[in-house]
């Protein structure tokens, strides 16, 4: 087999794998109510397990990134896959609280440990004119596997009760044997720093000026989707959605986010990279206030305007990443951990308080007031490059 086969079978062997560890990822929300109910907890103590979990893998993504990018190895990548698949999947046959949250938190590890190693692999692996398009298909990967994981989860459950959803562990498993055939070893002249301390990999990523732009507009980015996802559902149960519609509804809102991320290398070509973010954020305002406005008349119209927000939303991602990837090429897989991961963390931090005026203000009026955040940082944009 030549090189560039072997390449592009690594590429798509990575795509896949981001696909199944966040299919995985989504196996919680749906069964966490009915695991709940078998051990015996309250929502909010499975609420603040499942944030408390998600808050760790996040948060540390950057710190998993710093020690890949040293250790040169697929280590990360085989094991984030065989714990993510293995834990996640093992939910089920939790009898306590004390192993449920083992099981969640070392699921939610792993899937921090696959994502800053496989993402800073990509553009080792990509032809350097088509990096946009690989990072932007590896990115809408895992966006489908996410947006499938509840489904499947669901349907296990439902048909075959929660302790047989470990079974769904097995092509996650049998996954993360094929990528150490499919993916090669990277080698070392391929690393450009080595041995570097933990605090100046901090200083040399957060001195550059474009990338702390960067991390913010994956930081904003996250934030949006993440208030829709997580405040919207209660709005629509509040006018009397039901489960399913209102799960229909998340899983298409989450299917353009992907949609957007494949549309992005397009746009990018055609149109550069700051037009790409003003496109990705300029946007959004103006569409919430209209899905707020068609939501109270149609559904269906409100819905279609919706999911144009997360499709606009998402055209950032797959350039902010292959940017972060050629600006920093010796901390690969920290700033994949920063833009991936950390910036999921922090949201999931700070959600909590935007929860809390939503309840005494409205929750559409915090949606719509959210969304001004974007339009602020457009004015970050213009200190973009447009080549890296």
């Amino acid at each position: 087999m030549n090189t560039e086969l072997k390449n592009k079978l690594a590429v798509k062997s990575l795509s896949l794998g981001h696909f199944t560890v966040d299919a995985y990822s989504g196996f919680l929300n749906p069964v966490m109510p009915f695991i709940a109910a078998n051990i015996g907890i309250s929502m909010t103590v499975a609420t603040m397990i499942m944030s408390v979990a998600s808050i760790v893998g996040s948060c540390s993504q950057p710190f998993f990134g710093y020690i890949a990018d040293g250790w040169k190895r697929r280590f990360f990548i085989f094991w984030g896959l065989l714990l993510a698949s293995f834990f996640i999947s093992a939910i089920g046959l939790a009898t306590n609280l004390i192993q449920l949250f083992i099981f969640i938190v070392i699921g939610e590890l792993g899937i921090a440990l696959y994502h800053p190693q496989a993402t800073s692999f990509v553009p080792v692996f990509a032809k350097s004119e088509k990096l946009s398009r690989d990072i932007s298909i590896f990115i809408a990967m895992g966006t489908f596997g996410f947006s499938l994981g509840p489904a499947i989860a669901s349907i296990i459950s439902a048909n075959f009760g929660l302790g047989k959803l470990i079974y769904a562990s097995v092509f996650g498993i049998a996954l993360a044997f094929f990528l150490m055939f499919f993916v090669p070893r990277v080698e070392s002249a391929w690393i450009i720093k080595e041995n570097m301390s933990l605090p100046r990999a901090l200083k040399e990523i957060f001195s550059n000026k474009t990338m702390s732009i960067l991390i913010l507009a994956a930081t904003v980015k996250s934030f949006i989707s993440s208030t829709f996802l997580i405040l919207l559902p209660f709005y629509w149960k509040n006018i009397g959605w039901s489960v399913s519609k209102i799960g229909f509804v998340l899983f298409l809102y989450t299917l353009f986010g992907a949609f957007g991320i494949l549309t992005s290398p397009h746009i990018e070509k055609k149109f550069g990279i700051r037009k790409t973010f003003y496109s990705s954020f300029l946007f959004i305002l103006p569409l919430t206030i209209l899905f707020a406005y068609t939501q109270s008349i149609n559904d269906i119209l409100g819905i279609a305007v919706l999911v144009m927000v997360q499709f606009c939303c998402f055209l950032s991602a797959p350039v902010t990443m292959s940017m972060a990837q050629k600006l920093m090429p010796e901390h690969k897989s920290m700033t994949a951990g920063f833009i991936g991961g950390l910036s999921w963390g922090v949201i999931g931090l700070i959600l909590p308080l935007f929860s809390l005026i939503a309840e005494h203000v409205g929750i559409m009026n915090v949606v719509i007031a959210v969304t001004i955040i974007p339009l602020l940082f457009c004015n970050l944009v213009k200190y973009l490059p447009e080549k890296v």
